[in-house]
């Protein structure tokens, strides 16, 4: 039997091994689709090749345009026939790209010189096709050209149909001949060879007295694509558990993983290497202290829940809010179930709505696809992972001090039904409380979350008959599947059903969530010492949870009603539909992070949609309801920021210091509680988007390049939801810390920004650790600290243009203290 030091010398080779095999499979994916790509003749949509493009299309830009100007000067006599098409396109960048790419790709399908000269030529004559169309017949052209785009990628088609298409219209266009389709192909090559030193020719023995020109990327350029590729497959690695503890942090620089190229990753996600610097002489231990001890909790696969899930995985049904498995789309790339009015030619209104129609499909295709994928790879990475008692993971940062769990889709802040596959290694016995609180986490997960502990508790116990028969048998008897978060609900189950066994002595491992009410409103009440919005997000104690949702949707209602009894159709139909805490639970959940009406209007017309289809409700607003729904965003908007009316001046506060900021051309820095220093910088880019519609698989290309001026507009929407995540940030960091540091540490932590769980003994803990933490924190002005942090940022001539916070109110912050239901 191996002693303790050979266990762990084990396991730090296995692990070795395992991060080999992440950088391998990572590896693996790209080299798969690179050759995709390259079998396809698509070199160019590489992300080396992309970046090369970028660094050689401005100068052979002005290459092209110079050789215009030149060739219409009257110095040059036969370069004319190929610059006359070349000045008529009259986009110097677009022709670049073009360019660039149909070499790039011409040598990938290891074509000749001359038929890469006839493809870029080919591509520029079907340009100006593409021009003359759109110009003459825009409606056509956009109706024809969308058709062809999901049709046919082949560029010969496409100069056909649109050949066709001009003169059936008889709109003049004179055809290319094939000499001139070469020569300006060739004119193009020899710029790019002269003046971005990409390629060369080289002419190749084929049989006696027979050679062919062909041309080649330069050894250097290869040795970069080459690089680059390498380091593209390395950097995007499958990121999973480690077997044993992770490196702990010291540094922004040093900790994580232990494999070279893994631990490359910066604990705080950034490509701004300046900031990352500033932080390495910051005195942020207690940052490390928080990330760390989060990186020590031990979890495992829940093998209970697992079995369940590859059944159900392997069934195909979406039993457990599993995603659908069947395409919305049919065999053409079509929608489905769409309906197609026949006055959709002739009525403008019902166009919009049918391409709205559309649009959805599509969008709900692209989420459906993107949930079958996680779902498979988590499922797959648990069940590799079952064969170890325990694992860890990986915690790194965003530039707000948000903390993350590193996994690709197997780690905790997944969606429920992958959290349902994740427990803690190392459970406790329930004692006096345990149960109590594993049964309040059954009915949150259920959905009844709005009710009194005690109310939940009853809730529970009086399923216990039937929760142990679902544990019994998931697959048999599925009712369970139809809460809130079923496979979160029938984990729990499984663990009832050993309470219900065992008793106090039951040994649980199953992380119990509390959650904060609207966490952006409940921290923005603390910073202003707003005792009205306090109160309805939980802030102040009461005897049951309130519910800021509700109180917003009921003050709808009444609006509603009264409007319905003065003759308004739109009110009446909303009354038929139901105005419900669900309605406008999105709106108020996003406000504090720059909602804006438009979107709140969006927000609610999904909302309709959905419960629509699920058929929770009727189909009652007009048409597609779009409308109705902007005439409800507006009710909405006017109770909410009566509501939260100081949390929305303080917003605005934000803002106005954000503007100010970026008048003066400064970044916007400001110091969380925890000592965390955060940087927001948004600046404007110098852009220029090049457009090629049809050619190819190529649509656009925006070439981005920053500036020194700050976005005023991103500055300025960006500072409340920055502010506020800091300092949720800053809480997670705090609480973790705090469980660390406790008389009785709480070995089992996992945080999801406002949502934290332990096993269920060790709640009440929990509770008292998350309020303690918030009256330290925010005992100090938070406010006034910033402001003087601001204006020592602020050159001396604009200090006095800095608005001071507002007034704050009269809240007794310590009465956090006693507020059950802070977190619940």
């Amino acid at each position: 039997m191996e002693n303790l030091e050979e266990k762990e010398k084990r396991l730090l080779n296995l692990e070795l091994e395992r991060e080999g095999d992440m950088i391998r499979q990572g590896r693996e994916r790209y080299d798969y689709q690179l050759k995709k790509n390259v079998e396809k003749g698509r070199n160019s949509v590489t992300p080396p090749y992309i970046y090369l493009q970028k660094e050689l299309i401005l100068p052979l830009s002005e290459a092209i345009q110079h050789f215009i100007n030149e060739s219409f000067s009257g110095m040059a006599g036969r370069s004319k026939t190929s610059a006359e098409p070349l000045r008529d396109l009259d986009d110097p960048k677009k022709i670049a790209l073009i360019t660039l790419k149909g070499i790039i790709d011409g040598i990938a399908l290891k074509k000749t010189l001359l038929q890469i000269s006839l493809s870029i030529g080919g591509m520029l004559e079907l340009e100006e096709q593409n021009g003359i169309f759109k110009k003459t017949l825009p409606f056509l052209h956009s109706r024809i050209l969308k058709d062809l785009m999901t049709r046919t990628r082949n560029v010969t088609h496409r100069k056909k149909v649109f050949a066709h298409t001009l003169n059936k219209y008889e709109v003049k266009h004179t055809a290319w001949n094939v000499s001139k389709v070469a020569l300006v192909g060739q004119q193009l090559i020899d710029l790019t060879i002269r003046f971005t030193g990409l390629c060369v020719i080289k002419n190749l023995k084929k049989a006696r007295n027979k050679s062919q020109n062909y041309l080649t990327l330069k050894p250097e350029v290869v040795k970069r694509i080459d690089e680059g590729n390498f380091k593209c497959s390395v950097l995007t690695p499958y990121h999973k558990p480690m077997i044993i503890k992770p490196r702990d942090w010291s540094s922004p620089f040093n900790g994580g993983y232990i494999n070279e190229y893994l631990s490359k990753s910066p604990l705080i996600k950034s490509h701004n290497y300046k900031y990352l610097q500033t932080l390495k002489d910051i005195d942020l231990k207690d940052f490390y202290g928080a990330v760390n001890y989060l990186q020590s909790v031990e979890f495992q696969v829940d093998k209970n829940v697992l079995p369940v899930f590859n059944e159900i995985w392997k069934s195909g049904t979406t039993l457990g809010d599993f995603p659908s498995r069947d395409s919305f789309l049919d065999k053409k790339g079509k929608p489905t179930g769409v309906y197609r009015d026949p006055r959709v030619d002739t009525s403008k209104e019902l166009l919009i709505k049918f391409k709205r129609d559309l649009s959805r499909i599509y969008a709900d295709e692209i989420a459906r696809i993107s949930k079958v994928v996680s779902t498979s790879t988590a499922k797959d990475i648990a069940n590799e992972y079952s064969e170890f008692d325990k694992f860890h993971y990986v915690i790194n940062a965003d530039t707000r001090g948000r903390l993350y769990s590193v996994g690709t889709t197997y780690n905790y802040q997944a969606d429920q039904k992958i959290k349902s596959i994740l427990c803690f290694a190392n459970g406790e016995k329930l004692g006096t409380t345990g149960k109590y609180w594993l049964y309040i986490h059954a009915a949150n997960t259920w959905g009844n979350d709005k009710i009194t502990y005690d109310e939940r508790y009853e809730f529970i116990k009086s399923m216990e008959r039937e929760i142990v028969e679902w544990a019994n048998n998931p697959l048999d008897n599925t009712d369970w599947g139809k809460c809130d978060k079923p496979m979160e609900f029938l984990q729990a189950c499984f663990h009832i059903k050993g309470a219900l066994e065992q008793g106090e002595d039951y040994v649980c491992n199953l992380p119990v969530s509390i959650d904060a009410t609207c966490s952006g409103l409940q921290i923005l009440s603390i910073l202003m010492r707003d005792p009205e919005t306090a109160a309805k997000v939980n802030v102040i104690p009461s005897d049951k949870p309130q519910d800021i949702y509700t109180i917003v949707a009921r003050k709808v209602e009444i609006e509603v009603k009264a409007a319905a009894s003065q003759g308004s159709l739109e009110a009446n139909r909303w009354l038929q539909y139901g105005i419900s805490r669900q309605i406008v639970k999105r709106n108020i959940m996003t406000y504090v992070y720059g909602l804006k009406l438009y979107g709140a209007r969006q927000q609610i017309f999904d909302e309709y949609k959905k419960q629509v289809e699920l058929g929770h409700k009727p189909k009652c607003l007009e048409d597609d309801g779009f409308k109705d729904c902007r005439w409800l965003a507006g009710i909405v908007w006017k109770h909410l920021e009566s509501e939260i009316r100081l949390a929305s001046e303080l917003m605005k506060w934000f803002q106005s210091v954000a503007k100010l900021f970026s008048k003066v051309n400064l970044s916007l820095q400001w110091t969380t509680p925890m000592g965390f220093k955060v940087l927001q910088d948004y600046r404007y880019t110098a852009k220029y988007r090049v457009k090629t519609a049809i050619a190819g698989s190529l649509v656009y290309t925006t070439l981005r390049r920053q500036m020194e001026r700050k976005d005023a507009r991103k500055m300025v929407s960006s500072s409340a939801p920055n502010i506020v995540h800091s300092f949720d940030g800053a809480i997670a960091q705090a609480t973790a810390l705090y469980c660390k540091m406790n008389d009785n540490p709480l070995p089992n932590l996992m945080m999801i920004h406002d949502s934290f769980a332990t096993t269920p003994n060790r709640i009440d803990d929990l509770h008292k650790v998350i309020r303690r933490v918030i009256v330290d924190l925010f005992s100090p002005d938070q406010l006034n600290l910033l402001y003087n942090e601001f204006l020592d940022q602020l050159p001396t001539k604009y200090k006095d243009k800095l608005p001071k916070p507002p007034e704050r109110g009269n809240l007794e912050l310590q009465q956090v203290e006693n507020s059950r239901y802070f977190f619940s």
